[in-house]
């Protein structure tokens, strides 16, 4: 049944592969809990007081209540797809409250950082300098996430129109505008590449795209170097331009298109972050302050 949620997730929800991978292995921890911890095979026979046990358990094993929640959710998209299969109505993840989960900051990049990332001197003993530079600089000027950057063709960019096209969660397209130092970057990026076709913008020796744990591996090496920001992660450099935008006067729901959120909700995480930064600034210049 597990692999038959996985097609539907895919088929007919259409999640994105990370996405997909992640739902599955939660209902995968459910059912391989209820069957040794609780003794029950068959996913139908448990019971509200089974979801609660595993989500004391999960606190136990330090699981942040974000990610617990996350598995409720996962949970309950599980129930509905059985009623759908079996036509039997039961929901053992309903009622479940969700965790309170800590406020998050988002930790913004300062400009300084984001010069000393994109440095050329940083890449000089690297393997691939024109790639990794490129993919950073791709990663800031679009505020992409890690799958729609992996899943960029040179198909999507349109130098004419000065556009590139960005297939988001779900399959959602977005059109984003290029900025000219990307359009130089880019220029320059293809004549350095290998001259076998390449279907995808970042891709290994043999054309296919590059794995997402390599994309992972890059940055985080990269920011290790230039940062000392505790995350490190391709999505610091999503949160550094949209803070960054904000900062400057951006609009938010503009932001939020370029983000590619459904709903406005998601992008204010960013005006926080943006007055975590003023207020430093704020403290650290006011004479008053120091």
């Amino acid at each position: 049944m597990l692999d038959a949620y996985r097609d539907y997730l895919a088929l007919e929800r259409r999640l994105s592969p990370a996405t997909v991978v992640a739902y599955s292995k939660d209902v995968a921890q459910w059912l391989a809990f209820l069957e040794w911890e609780i003794g029950i095979t068959d996913a139908q026979e448990a019971a509200r007081t089974h979801v609660r046990s595993w989500v004391a358990h999960l606190v136990d094993c330090g699981v942040e209540h974000r990610s617990v929640n996350r598995k409720l959710s996962t949970l309950r998209s599980y129930y509905r797809f059985l009623e759908q299969v079996t036509g039997v109505a039961h929901h053992p993840a309903v009622g479940i409250p969700a965790l309170k989960e800590k406020k998050r900051l988002v930790r913004a990049l300062r400009r300084e950082e984001v010069e000393a990332l994109l440095d050329p001197a940083l890449f000089l003993d690297s393997a691939e300098p024109a790639r990794d530079r490129f993919l950073l600089l791709t990663l800031y000027a679009f505020g992409l996430r890690r799958a729609e950057l992996i899943g960029l063709k040179h198909s999507d960019v349109s130098l004419s129109d000065h556009t590139l096209r960005v297939m988001g969660k779900r399959n959602k397209e977005r059109i984003l505008p290029i900025l000219p130092i990307w359009a130089d970057a880019y220029r320059a990026y293809c004549a350095q590449s290998s001259p076998l076709p390449a279907r995808y913008l970042f891709s290994q020796k043999d054309t296919k795209p590059l794995p997402p744990r390599l994309v992972y591996s890059l940055v985080h090496a990269y920011l290790q170097r230039t940062s000392n920001s505790e995350v490190k992660s391709p999505h610091v450099l999503r949160h550094t331009f949209a803070t960054h935008l904000l900062d400057m006067g951006a609009d938010l729901s503009a932001i939020r298109s370029l983000l590619g959120h459904a709903n406005l909700s998601a992008t204010q995480i960013y005006t926080h972050a943006s007055m975590e930064q003023l207020k430093r600034v704020y403290h650290q210049s006011h004479p008053k302050g120091r």
